[in-house]
C-alpha cells in the first residue's frame, strides 16, 4: 500500500526545511504495518534512518502508565490510596493526593515545570520536590494543570518503592522488553551510551530566524538520566507497535509487556471530565497518563473521541491509537516549532494518512455551542507559512542578540 499523500507531504516539509530536518512515521491498520518510512537531515548532517534514535519528551509518558497500570492490576497500587502513605517525605502530596489524581493531571503539581527542573543537578532533584508545595487553593480532582514533570517524578518514585527496583530497570524488565521496544530507553545504561551514542540524532529548534541543534540531547548526563517525564528516547517504528500493541490487548487477547483489557480500559479512556487545564490552556479529556478525545488536542477531526495517545515538545514527536479505526500511529518530527504551526502540522499529517488509507472521517468536533473548532480543521500549507512566519518575526523582535 502507498500513503501517496502522507509521502507527498511529509517530501514537501523536508523539501521547505521550516518545519523540520527530518522524519519518521510508522502507521498500522488492523494490526498490519503499512508505512514505515524515513526522510531528511537527523540534526548531525546525516540522512535520518529508521533506528535513529531521538528524544521524544513527554510523548513517552504512556509507559510509565502502563508500569502503574499492571500494579494496578495485581492490587499492589490502589489508585484511590493517598500517596502520602507511600511517599511521606513528599510535602505536595499532603492532603489526600492519590495517583488517579497525578495520572490525570488533577494533583496540582504542574509546577516547577520541566525547564526549571532542567537547571537543578540530577542529584538535588529528589530533595529539592520533596520541598514544593501544591497550587495554592488546588482543588484536588477537579482543578486541572499538566504535570509537565512533577507528576511522573513522583510516579516514577512511587514505581520504585512498591517494586524495590530501580525505575530503569523496572520499565525495562516490565513494559519495554516484554513489547520488542528494544529502540526505547527511559535512561541509558552506559553501556547502552557506548552502543547508541553514534545512532543519536538531535531535534532542531526552528522558533527563530536562526535555527539551532539542541545539542544537550546527545550528552551523557542527558542520556543516562531516568527522566519519566520527559526523558524517553526511542523512534517512530517504536511508538507505533506501542500504540498497535495497546489496540490488540484492548480486544481481550494476551500481550506480553501490557496489563489485561479491563485495566487498560480505564487508563486509555476519559477519567477526569473535560475541564480547563491551566497549562495545556484549553478545555480537555484526559486518561490515566494518556491524551484521550484526541480531537480536542489538536490532532484533528479525523480521529474519533475514543482515540489516544500523547505527544511531547510542542507536538514534535506524537503516537496515538483510535480503536474505531484501528489505526495506529508513531511520528517523530525533529523540528521545533511554535504552537501555533504544530497544531496545523499535527493534524493536516493525520488527515493525509486517514485519507491514504479511506477511513471515513467522524462528526467533526465542535465546541458546546455546537459552533465548529476552525483549530481542529485540516490546513492549508499556506496557513503553516503564515503561523511560521509570524512567529520567527515576533522571536527575532524580541530576541536581544539581535
Amino acid at each position: 500500500m502507498i500513503l501517496r499523500e502522507t509521502m507527498s507531504r511529509l517530501a514537501a516539509e523536508i523539501d521547505e526545511g521550516l518545519f523540520t530536518r527530518g522524519v519518521q512515521v510508522s502507521v498500522s491498520i488492523n494490526g498490519e504495518q503499512v508505512l514505515d518510512h524515513v526522510l531528511g537531515d537527523d540534526g548531525l548532517g546525516r540522512p535520518v534512518a529508521a533506528d535513529t534514535l531521538f528524544r521524544v519528551y513527554c510523548t513517552l509518558k504512556p509507559i510509565t502508565a502502563i508500569a502503574v497500570a499492571h500494579l494496578v492490576a495485581t492490587s499492589a497500587i490502589d489508585l484511590d490510596r493517598p500517596l502520602s502513605a507511600t511517599l511521606p517525605e513528599v510535602e505536595a502530596l499532603k492532603g489526600g493526593v492519590t495517583t488517579r489524581h497525578v495520572l490525570n493531571h488533577t494533583a496540582g503539581l504542574h509546577q516547577p515545570a520541566g525547564v526549571t527542573m532542567e537547571m537543578v543537578p540530577p542529584e538535588d532533584r529528589d530533595a529539592f520536590l520533596n520541598t514544593q508545595a501544591r497550587a495554592p487553593g488546588w482543588r484536588l480532582g477537579s482543578d486541572a494543570g499538566y504535570s509537565e514533570h512533577f507528576g511522573w517524578h513522583v510516579l516514577g518514585r512511587l514505581l520504585e518503592r512498591v517494586t524495590g527496583e530501580r525505575l530503569r530497570d523496572h520499565l525495562r524488565r516490565r513494559v519495554l522488553d516484554p513489547l520488542g521496544m528494544r529502540d526505547t530507553y527511559i535512561g541509558m545504561t552506559t553501556d547502552e551510551l557506548d552502543a547508541n551514542l553514534g545512532r543519536v540524532g538531535l531535534n532542531v529548534d526552528l522558533r527563530g530566524w536562526r535555527p539551532y541543534p539542541l545539542l544537550f540531547e546527545r550528552t551523557p548526563r542527558v542520556l543516562l538520566e531516568v527522566n519519566p517525564a520527559h526523558g524517553g528516547y526511542t523512534t517512530a517504528r517504536d511508538l507505533e507497535l506501542l500504540y498497535r500493541s495497546l489496540l490488540r490487548a484492548e480486544t481481550g487477547e494476551h500481550v506480553d509487556g501490557l496489563p489485561p483489557a479491563e485495566v487498560l480500559a480505564i487508563f486509555c479512556r476519559r477519567a477526569r471530565p473535560p475541564s480547563y487545564d491551566v497549562v495545556l490552556a484549553r478545555e480537555c479529556d484526559y486518561g490515566l497518563g494518556f491524551m484521550t478525545n484526541l480531537p480536542g488536542h489538536h490532532f484533528g477531526p479525523q480521529l474519533s473521541t475514543a482515540s489516544y495517545g500523547h505527544s511531547g515538545n510542542v507536538g514534535s514527536s506524537f503516537a496515538l491509537a483510535d480503536p474505531a479505526s484501528r489505526l495506529a500511529i508513531g511520528v517523530v518530527f525533529n523540528g521545533i516549532v511554535d504552537p501555533d504551526s504544530a497544531f496545523l502540522r499535527r493534524p493536516a499529517l493525520v488527515r493525509a494518512i486517514c485519507r491514504d488509507l479511506d477511513l471515513a472521517s467522524p462528526a467533526a468536533h465542535h465546541d458546546e455551542d455546537g459552533s465548529a473548532d476552525v483549530s481542529q480543521q485540516p490546513a492549508p500549507r499556506r496557513r503553516l507559512l503564515r503561523c511560521l512566519l509570524r512567529s520567527r518575526r515576533h522571536q527575532a523582535d524580541t530576541d536581544p542578540d539581535d
